[in-house]
C-alpha cells in the first residue's frame, strides 16, 4: 500500500500533563479501516488527597476495544511503576497483545503479575540492546539511554518514511554505575539522516545545570557512611539498582554488613541478581538477625523515602517494627528526592527519626542523590544531535510542557507542538498538527477493584473526612411515640461544642423536638419523616458547629 494512503497519529493518554501514568499511542489509519495502534509504556499514576482511600490511578484504554481501533502491541521502555505498573489493568480489560521489553523489565513484570495472575497471561517478547523489530507497519529500533534503572531505552519509530524519536526517560551520565550510557553517537547518526519528530522527556526542563553522575553519588555515599557511629540506615527508590549497588559497595568498604527491609527492595534485588547486575554471591543479613550484630557493623537499606506510612522506614520510625529500633548515634540517609506532594509525610517521618536522637542526611546537605532525567542543557544537546523538525514535549506537568515548548522555540525548532493528555496529533500526511482533542479518562484502584473518579464512594469519603457522620435508630410505637430512647452513634464529630457538654444528649433532644413538630399530614410517610429528622439534626449541628455531617436515620416500628 502506498504511504500516501496512510494517516499517522500520536496521542498521549497519560504522562502529558502530570508526572506519572505514562501511556503514549502511535497509530496509523488505512482508508475506510480501523486505526492500528502501538502503545509505548503503560504506567500507573499516584493520587492526592482528593481521592481518599485511593493511592493509584490507571489510564482508561477501553476505547481500544471498539471496532474503530485495534491495539497491536505494547512496548515498555523500562520498568518504573509509572511506565509499566498498569499492565495488570490491561489484563483486566481482556486486551491480549504481545508485550515488547528487555529482560530486566520482563523479569520484574513476571514478579509483579504473579501476585495476581500467572505468567501465562503474558505474551512477552524479550528484546536485546539495539533490537530492531516490526509491529504492523511500524519499524522500531531501541536506543540505549541512561536512567535510574537497568536497561532503559529510547525508541526510533519509522513509518511512511518518517523518523520519530520517543526518548522515554533519559539523561546524559558520563560515569554511570551500571555501564549504560545514552548512545549519543547513534542519535547523532539518526540526526544526520533526518529526525522528523522528537517526543521528549520534560521532567527537568526548568533546571539549568547538568546533574551530577551516579559515580559521584556513589563516592559521596561512602564518605557519608564512614562518619556514622551507630547503625546506618539508607532509604532510596527501590527501582534504582545503580543506587542499591552504590549503597552495598559503600557498606562493604566501611566494613558493614547489609540488611534489606521492605518488599519492593527485596524484589528489585532478587531480579537484579538474576539478571547479573548485583553479584549473586553477595550475602545479606536476615532482618531477624540484626540484633545479633553490633550497630556500627550494620547498614540497613529500606523502603520509605517518600514517607509512605506502610513502608519499612515509617514502621521503624513509628515503633511498628518489632525487630529494628532506632537509637542515638544512628543516622538515616535519604538518598532520594522529595516528590512534590510528599513534603508533609516526609517531614513527619524526619521528625519521628529525630525524636529517637538519630541523625538525618538528605540531598539538601550532601550530594547523595541525582536525577534520572535531563536538564535543559542535556535537552539542548539532544536537539543539536537530532535537529528535529517537530518537537512534542511529554513526561511532565503542563507547566513543564509549556516551558519545553519555549526552549524548543529558543533553539529554532520549526514546529513545536503542545500536546496534553487526550490530544490527537496527526503526524502524517503534511506537517504534524493538533487534529482533535478529548478529555482523557482514568480509573482509580480502590482496594482490589477499579472505580471512576466520579464514584459516589469518593464523594462520601470526602464528606466523612471533613464532617463525620451521625447514625440514628428510632424505635416507635404506632402513635409515633419513642418506645425506647434514641440510639445515636457519632463518628468524626466532637463530643463537646461551645456550651454543649454532651453533643449526643443534644442530638437526642433535637430528635424529640423534630418528632413533636412533625406535620400531622406527614406522620404516615416514613420517607418524609426520615428526611425531616435528618434535616433537623443537620441544621442544628451546622448552627452549633459550622459543619454539615452526614445523617442517617433508621425507623423501627413496634
Amino acid at each position: 500500500m502506498a504511504k500516501d494512503e496512510l494517516e499517522v497519529f500520536y496521542s498521549p493518554i497519560g504522562g502529558a500533563g502530570q508526572i506519572g501514568m505514562n501511556l503514549y499511542l502511535y497509530g496509523y489509519k488505512l482508508p475506510n479501516k480501523e486505526t492500528n495502534w502501538i502503545m509505548v509504556d503503560c504506567g500507573i499514576g499516584f493520587t492526592d488527597d482528593y481521592y481518599p482511600g485511593v493511592d493509584i490511578m490507571v489510564p482508561d484504554i477501553s476505547f481500544l476495544n471498539n471496532n474503530k481501533n485495534k491495539l497491536l502491541a505494547i512496548i515498555l521502555t523500562h520498568s518504573h511503576e509509572d511506565h509499566y505498573g498498569a499492565v495488570s489493568s490491561i489484563i483486566n480489560d481482556k486486551i491480549d497483545v504481545p508485550i515488547y521489553c528487555t529482560r530486566f523489565t520482563s523479569e520484574l513484570l513476571k514478579e509483579k503479575i504473579s501476585e495476581d495472575y500467572t505468567e501465562n497471561y503474558l505474551d512477552i517478547k524479550i528484546l536485546k540492546d539495539n533490537a530492531t523489530f516490526n509491529i504492523g507497519k511500524f519499524k522500531c529500533n531501541l536506543i540505549n539511554v541512561a536512567h535510574s534503572i537497568p536497561e532503559p531505552n529510547a525508541i526510533n519509530i519509522t513509518i511512511a518514511d518518517m523518523n520519530i524519536i520517543h526518548t522515554a526517560d533519559w539523561k546524559i551520565d558520563d560515569k554511570p554505575v551500571i555501564n549504560r550510557k545514552t548512545d549519543l553517537e547513534k542519535l547523532k547518526k539518526i540526526g544526520q539522516k533526518r529526525c522528523d519528530i522528537l517526543v521528549c522527556d520534560s521532567t527537568n526542563i526548568l533546571r539549568k545545570e547538568t546533574s551530577i553522575t551516579e559515580s559521584k553519588v556513589a563516592l559521596n555515599l561512602k564518605k557519608a557512611i564512614k562518619d556514622i557511629k551507630g547503625m546506618a540506615i539508607v532509604t532510596t527508590f527501590s527501582s534504582n539498582v545503580s543506587r542499591l549497588i552504590s549503597i552495598i559497595n559503600a557498606a562493604h568498604s566501611n566494613k558493614r554488613q547489609v540488611v534489606l527491609s521492605g518488599r519492593s527492595i527485596k524484589r528489585f534485588v532478587k531480579v537484579a541478581k538474576f539478571c547479573g547486575y548485583i553479584d549473586k554471591d553477595i550475602f545479606f543479613v536476615d532482618e531477624k538477625d540484626i540484633s545479633k550484630k553490633s550497630r556500627k557493623d550494620v547498614l540497613l537499606i529500606c523502603t520509605g523515602s517518600q514517607g509512605e506510612p506502610n513502608a519499612a522506614l515509617s514502621k521503624i520510625a513509628n515503633g511498628r517494627n518489632n525487630i529494628i529500633q532506632l537509637a542515638k548515634d544512628d543516622t538515616v540517609i535519604f538518598s532520594s528526592k522529595t516528590i512534590p506532594g510528599n513534603e508533609s509525610s516526609i517531614g513527619f517521618l524526619k521528625n519521628k527519626i529525630i525524636e529517637y536522637g538519630a541523625g538525618i542526611i538528605d540531598d539538601s546537605m550532601q550530594d547523595i542523590h541525582t536525577t534520572g532525567h535531563p536538564s535543559r542543557p542535556e535537552v539542548e544537546k539532544l536537539y543539536n544531535l537530532l535537529k528535529p523538525n517537530t518537537l512534542i514535549p511529554m513526561h511532565g506537568e503542563l507547566f513543564h510542557l509549556a516551558e519545553h515548548i519555549k526552549v524548543a522555540k529558543e533553539n529554532n525548532i520549526k514546529n513545536p507542538i503542545f500536546a496534553k493528555n487526550g490530544d490527537l496529533i496527526r503526524l502524517y500526511p503534511g506537517s504534524p498538527t493538533l487534529w482533535d482533542q478529548s478529555e482523557p479518562n482514568f480509573f482509580l484502584r480502590d482496594g482490589d477493584v477499579f472505580i471512576t473518579p466520579t464514584d459516589r464512594a469518593l464523594k462520601d469519603r470526602r464528606r466523612l473526612q471533613d464532617s463525620g457522620i451521625v447514625f440514628v435508630n428510632l424505635v416507635l410505637d404506632k402513635n409515633l411515640i419513642l418506645y425506647v430512647d434514641p440510639i445515636v452513634e457519632m463518628f468524626g464529630i466532637p463530643n463537646k461544642m461551645d456550651d454543649i457538654d454532651n453533643v449526643l444528649e443534644f442530638i437526642e433532644d433535637k430528635i424529640d423536638d423534630a418528632l413533636d413538630s412533625l406535620p400531622k399530614a406527614k406522620k404516615s410517610d416514613d420517607d418524609y419523616m426520615i428526611g425531616y429528622i435528618e434535616k433537623a439534626i443537620r441544621n442544628h449541628l451546622f448552627t452549633l458547629w459550622g459543619k454539615k455531617p452526614l445523617i442517617r436515620v433508621c425507623l423501627t416500628f413496634v
